[in-house]
């Protein structure tokens, strides 16, 4: 009887060592993260850390008993810029560098400094020093091996089951839809994940492109949070903005007043250090052209104002704002200044055109 609890318990021991660590035993790497390290704007629950354990269902088998890892639900996302290193020392080779707003799949926490990421098809490492980097929720998990990256359609593309254009056609890539990237296979092709399987994509940037979920996704609220602090700045047409034409800074620019293209560029500089052109008819060139039923947070919607409504083309453009969801939209004009206003149907009537800069 002894014998048999004996037994039991040691079942029960190796399953919890088994659930709660995610690398290797044999390095004893950690990969429940401690609930005092949070996302600003998504604080991260330990009871969601966990990656999923192995032989669940959705891993691609192929690529997980090549590499033997499994993936979290969270990405690492760096607050400056930071060494991706080979090994958890500072003293190891540096295998490339992430960006501000950047992302890598988080495998696990391997201590207090370090966490291991999945980075270029393998295992690499990244400081876990919370003044560098913070774990966000992967908004597009798969439990597949790959990049954190999406492969999105530009307008509609074929998948192919390999990299030719002669190869077999598994389906279409409507425009702005996406899928998981594996990696980038040849310069004229991405290997994406495609219905639980290896498929190819062109790499033409004219058809497509390759964005992260969530950086994108906190360079916009980190633009639309910028917009809000100067709530109530007044309104002067041809104010000074924070950037010339060409980029670079304006010396004369104040911020105590802006008018609608200077607000959109300031915004984007101070929340993404994303450098917009310094009128609206230029501003409305960049990005991705979109249709207003497409428009999401983060938008640009470009309008014609009174002065300019019976101009042709671009002439006609007059006002931009920035689209913030909700049928909410923020930017400056007239007695009031910066401000949160319904895109009612006045607004909607002067809809020229819309962009997408992130």
């Amino acid at each position: 009887m002894k014998r048999i609890l004996v037994i039991v318990l040691c079942c029960v021991a190796a399953f919890t060592s088994n659930l709660f660590f995610g690398c290797s035993n044999k390095d004893n790497y950690k990969d429940q993260i401690p609930s005092n390290i949070t996302n600003n704007d998504n604080v991260i629950n330990d009871d969601l850390d966990m990656p999923y354990e192995n032989g669940s269902d959705g891993v691609v088998e192929k690529n997980k008993n090549e590499l033997g890892l499994v993936l979290s639900e969270n990405k690492v996302q760096a607050k400056t810029t930071i060494n991706i290193r080979a090994q958890a020392s500072a003293d190891a080779e540096v295998l490339g560098q992430l960006h501000n707003f950047e992302t890598l799949p988080l495998i696990c926490k391997v201590n207090d400094n370090w966490y291991q990421v999945f980075y270029n098809q393998n295992t690499a490492y990244i400081s876990a020093n919370p003044s560098y980097a913070r774990i966000v929720k992967w908004q597009k998990f798969t439990p597949y091996l790959v990049s954190g990256m999406q492969v999105q359609a530009l307008t509609t593309v074929n998948i192919r089951a390999q990299a030719s254009t002669e190869s077999e056609v598994l389906g279409k890539l409507n425009r702005l839809q996406h899928l998981p990237l594996i990696e980038k296979f040849s310069q004229n092709w991405y290997k994406v994940l495609y219905q639980g399987q290896e498929a190819y994509i062109s790499a033409n940037g004219d058809w497509t492109r390759v964005y992260d979920p969530e950086k994108v996704s906190t360079q916009i609220e980190s633009v639309i949070a910028e917009g809000k602090k100067v709530l109530g700045v007044p309104y002067e047409y041809g104010a000074q903005r924070l950037l010339f034409h060409n980029g670079k800074p304006n010396p004369n620019f104040t911020g105590k007043t802006f008018d609608c293209s200077s607000f959109v560029q300031y915004s984007f500089y101070m929340g993404a250090q994303i450098k917009l052109r310094a009128d609206s008819r230029s501003q409305s060139k960049e990005g991705i052209l979109i249709n207003e039923s497409e428009l999401e947070r983060g938008d640009l919607i470009f309008m014609w104002s009174s002065a300019r409504r019976y101009k042709t083309g671009i002439e006609r453009i007059g006002h931009v704002v920035i689209y913030i969801g909700d049928n909410k939209i923020l930017h400056t004009w007239g007695t009031g200044g910066v401000r949160i206003q319904d895109y009612s149907a006045g607004w909607r009537e002067r809809f020229i055109l819309a962009r997408r800069m992130l």
